[in-house]
């Protein structure tokens, strides 16, 4: 029997990876082909676009604000659910392929949501068949790339790599508000999704490939670590998908529906969608200053400043909401959402190893998938009910420091891992 591990170019004739610095040197084009198509990933095209489509949609249509607040759910559950499956099967039929089959059915997905939508019924359904027609827009993929490629500098691979979502959300939400004002919302979705999918197909083309595997002989470089039965018999494992799960589903539930925050204040579609690409350059810096941080502090304490900013934020929001009160709170919350991720998997890591890295940081995106639907779908339908925004804020407030105690409990021999995977 025979395992496929990496491993470093031995003797002649042997068909092996590249050294550290080899991958290094021939794989930034692979990297920036894999930030392109996070660039034009779901997180930054669906959800961060999402609060600026329903206020346009509902005023064009008459529909129902609620009904239209709630697609988001499903729609962002199907994609979670679907996310360790496209990874198991990325382990089969590798990355690229299925890259250059989802960039098309991606802006499929987006065309049809544009044109057939003939209420908030039909809007639902369609965008659900988006997010499952957009499988080569998930992290998941990227996140196999960038490690399978880089060894010596993989952290900072991933950081870079989930950054280029950070800069897709700054730029996609004003890109849909400039189409929905000069086109229509239906064009306007078209339009976005014919943009993502060629971005992605073109990134998966020219740039992307998957990393190269050798042969090995049985045991040889398995990693140390436990399995996913393994860590989810300990209290760990589940209070780590408690905490990113509540960090989520708050600062998820503000983010994507600032721009429905922003429309009761009076703010115009085009500044709202301008706050929103700030939160966007907020995550980016946000993913890079916490994959530095993580370098050098307890990641823990690393997650608990990303909460605590966005919390000194919903507090000043329940004294004063207006615009420029606004603005600084998006930079804040951005700031605490560009770090979890990168947090969440150098924590999984230091935690349990990297035996079944894939197969527990998977239950951790899929918790994280399950809260950024609950999250923004109950947010915007209490905005559409009009619920106060002060109980809306008071309720982040208490899931965030529900997250801060639990935070505040994991302690270094709950990680008992080094950065190589080996047990301390």
């Amino acid at each position: 029997m025979s395992v496929e591990v990496n491993a470093p170019r031995g003797m002649a004739g042997e068909s092996a990876l590249p050294t550290a610095s080899d991958q290094i040197d021939r794989a930034w084009w692979i990297l920036l082909g894999a930030g392109l198509c996070m660039f034009a990933g779901q997180p930054a095209v669906i959800l961060f676009t999402f609060g600026t489509f329903v206020p346009e949609m509902a005023a064009a249509t008459g529909w129902s604000r609620v009904e239209l607040a709630a697609a988001i759910a499903p729609a962002t559950i199907v994609a979670a659910l679907l996310a360790p499956f496209v990874g198991r099967l990325a382990d089969m039929v590798g990355t690229r392929r299925l890259v250059l089959l989802g960039g098309p059915a991606f802006a499929l997905g987006f065309t049809l949501m544009g044109y057939l939508t003939t209420s908030a019924f039909t809007f639902t359904a369609l965008l659900t068949l988006t997010c499952a027609l957009g499988f080569a827009a998930t992290p998941v993929l990227y996140a196999k790339v960038a490690s399978g490629w880089f060894a010596r500098r993989r952290g900072l691979a991933l950081s870079l790599t989930f950054a280029c979502s950070s800069v897709g959300i700054a730029f996609w939400s004003p890109y849909a508000i400039k189409l929905i004002n000069l086109y229509g919302w239906r064009t306007a979705y078209a339009t976005i999704g014919v943009t993502a999918g060629a971005i992605i197909f073109l990134a998966g083309l020219l740039l992307l490939r998957d990393p190269p595997k050798v042969i090995a002989t049985e045991g040889a470089g398995e990693a140390p670590g436990l399995t996913l039965p393994q860590a989810a018999r300990g209290a760990t494992f589940w209070k780590i998908l408690a905490i990113f799960a509540l960090i989520t589903g708050a600062l998820g539930g503000a983010s994507v529906n600032l721009p429905v925050f922003l429309r009761q204040i009076s703010v115009s579609g085009e500044t709202a969608a301008m706050v929103v690409s700030f939160a966007g350059l907020a995550m980016l810096i946000g993913r890079v200053s916490g994959g530095i941080m993580l370098d050098h502090w307890f990641a823990p304490r690393v997650a608990v400043i990303s909460v605590v900013l966005p919390l000194l934020a919903f507090a000043v929001l329940l004294v004063d909401q207006s615009q420029t009160t606004f603005i600084i709170a998006a930079l804040m919350i951005g700031s605490g959402l560009g770090a979890e991720l990168d947090v969440a998997a150098y924590i999984v890591s230091r935690g349990f190893g990297l035996k079944a890295f894939g197969a527990i940081y998977g239950m951790v995106t899929l918790a994280y998938g399950l809260a950024s639907a609950i999250g923004p779908a109950s947010t915007g339908v209490a905005l559409g009910a009009a619920v106060s925004v002060h109980i809306i804020f008071a309720s982040f407030i208490v899931t965030l420091l529900i997250a801060l105690v639990l935070l505040w409990t994991v302690r270094r021999e709950h990680l008992p891992y080094d950065v190589s995977g080996a047990k301390r």
